[in-house]
C-alpha cells in the first residue's frame, strides 16, 4: 500500500507540475528540468527523497480525504532528505553535482509551498544552501545545459528572497558570472536582472535612519539619488513590457461578456484579462509587483507631481493584477480535487477555454496570486479603498480554496 501511495503521489506531481502545460519562455530552470535527472533517482537517495517530499506534499494537499501538505509521508521523506543532505555535504565531489543542487531547490520549493499553505513566514535555509553550493562550484564552471539552467533557478530564488525581505542581493561574481555567452535566457529570466537591481535599491532605501549629524543638503542628495535610480529602473520595466512576445499581451474582456458566476466569484472593475497561459500571467504579475515596488520609491522620494503620477500608475498595476484573478481562479469558490473540470473560466469571445488551462489553473492559479495580492496590501497606502477591499476578499477566497490556515 505504501509503495502504491508513493507511486500515486509521484505520478500526480510529475504529471501536474513537471510535465504540465506551460510556455517554455517563462521557464526559470527548475521543475521542468527534473526529467533530465529521472535516470539518477535510483542511484541518488538525496534527490529521490527530496522529490518524494514534494510529491507527497502536493498529493496530500490536493487529495480531499487528507488535505494535508505536511502529512506523515512528507515528514518521513523530509527527515530522510535532510539526513542525506548532511551526509552528502561532507563529500566535496557530491556537492558539485547537479543532483545535489536540484535536491536543495526541491526542498526550497517545498518550504515555499508549506509556508504559503500554513500562512507562516518562509524559511531561508534552502535558498541560502543552494546559493552556497553555486558559489562553491563557481558559476563560471557550470557549463552544461542542465547546470546553466539550475544556475538561473538559484539566481531567481535569491532575487525573490531579497525582494520579499527588503534586503540586498548577494552580488558575488561566483553567482553572477555567466559560464558562457549562450545562456538560456528568456523574457522571464531577463526580468530577474531588473529585479536584482530593484531589490538592492529597495534595501538601500529601507536602511535604518541616517545619523543625526547628516545635514539637510546631504540628505537631499541621498534622496535624489534613490529617486533617479528608481526612475531609471522604471524605464527598464517599461522597456521589458515593450519587448515581450506579442502573444503575451493580455486580452481584455469586458464585464458584460463574462458569465455571471465569474462576476459573483470575484471581479473588481469592468474587465478581466485573458492570457495565453497561466505561466505568462504569473510572469506579468511578477513584473507588476516589482514595478509597484519601484513606483513606491518614486512616490516616496519624488516631488508632488512625480508622486501623484506614481500613485496613479501603482493603482493601474493593481487593477491589472485584479484583472488576472478570473483567469486564474474562474468561478471557483470552494476546494475541489484537481481533476474536476466543471468550473467556468473566462475566454476570448468566440473561443473556448483550452483544456490545458483547466489543469494549469488548478495547479498554479491560487498560489500564483498569493504574492501579487500581498504586494497590493503592502503598498495599501497608495491604493483605492475598493482595491483594498477586493484584495482582502480574494485573499480569503484563495485561503478557502487551498485550506490555508489563518489566511489573511
Amino acid at each position: 500500500m505504501a509503495e502504491s501511495r508513493d507511486s500515486y503521489a509521484h505520478a500526480f506531481f510529475v504529471s501536474a507540475y513537471v510535465l504540465g502545460p506551460r510556455d517554455t519562455r517563462t521557464d526559470h530552470g527548475f521543475l521542468e528540468l527534473l526529467p533530465c535527472l529521472f535516470d539518477k533517482l535510483h542511484f541518488d537517495p538525496v534527490l529521490s527523497s527530496s522529490l518524494a517530499v514534494l510529491c507527497h506534499c502536493y498529493f496530500g494537499a490536493w487529495h480531499r480525504p487528507i488535505r494535508d501538505a505536511e502529512n506523515v509521508e512528507v515528514r518521513q521523506a523530509y527527515s530522510k532528505a535532510l539526513s542525506g543532505l548532511r551526509h552528502a555535504l561532507k563529500d566535496p565531489s557530491h556537492c558539485a553535482t547537479d543532483g545535489m543542487l536540484m535536491s536543495v531547490c526541491l526542498l526550497n520549493f517545498f518550504e515555499y509551498t508549506t509556508s504559503a499553505l500554513k500562512s507562516r513566514p518562509r524559511g531561508d535555509q534552502h535558498v541560502d544552501g543552494a546559493t552556497a553550493l553555486v558559489k562553491q562550484r563557481g558559476s563560471k564552471r557550470m557549463t552544461s545545459d542542465l547546470s546553466k539552467r539550475l544556475l538561473i533557478a538559484v539566481r531567481h530564488d535569491m532575487v525573490s528572497k531579497a525582494l520579499a525581505r527588503s534586503m540586498p542581493v548577494d552580488n558575488a561574481p561566483e553567482m553572477w558570472e555567466d559560464p558562457s555567452e549562450d545562456m538560456p535566457y528568456n523574457p522571464a529570466t531577463s526580468l530577474d536582472f531588473i529585479a536584482r537591481d530593484t531589490a538592492n535599491l529597495a534595501a538601500r532605501a529601507a536602511e535604518p535612519g541616517l545619523p543625526s549629524d547628516v545635514d539637510s543638503l546631504d540628505l537631499e542628495i541621498i534622496h535624489s539619488d534613490i529617486f533617479l535610480e528608481a526612475k531609471a529602473l522604471q524605464a527598464r520595466y517599461a522597456q521589458w513590457a515593450e519587448q515581450v512576445p506579442a502573444e503575451w499581451l493580455p486580452f481584455s474582456v469586458s464585464r458584460d461578456l463574462l458569465p455571471h458566476s465569474i462576476i459573483e466569484a470575484g471581479l473588481n472593475g469592468d474587465y478581466c484579462h485573458i492570457y495565453t497561459h497561466t505561466s505568462v500571467c504569473t510572469t506579468w504579475n511578477d513584473w507588476r509587483v516589482q514595478h509597484i515596488r519601484i513606483l513606491g520609491l518614486i512616490a516616496d522620494y519624488g516631488e508632488t507631481e512625480a508622486t501623484n503620477d506614481a500613485v496613479l500608475h501603482i493603482q493601474r498595476l493593481a487593477d491589472d493584477i485584479h484583472a488576472s484573478v478570473p483567469f486564474m481562479l474562474g468561478d471557483k469558490v470552494k476546494p475541489s480535487q484537481m481533476h474536476i473540470m466543471d468550473y467556468v473560466y473566462p475566454s476570448i469571445p468566440g473561443q473556448s477555454v483550452p483544456a490545458s488551462h483547466y489543469q494549469s489553473a488548478a495547479a498554479f492559479g491560487g498560489l500564483a496570486l498569493w504574492v501579487p495580492l500581498r504586494a497590493i496590501l503592502d503598498f495599501g497606502r497608495y491604493m483605492r479603498d475598493d482595491q483594498i477591499v477586493f484584495t482582502i476578499q480574494q485573499f480569503h477566497r484563495v485561503g478557502r480554496l487551498y485550506d490555508v490556515r489563518n489566511s489573511q
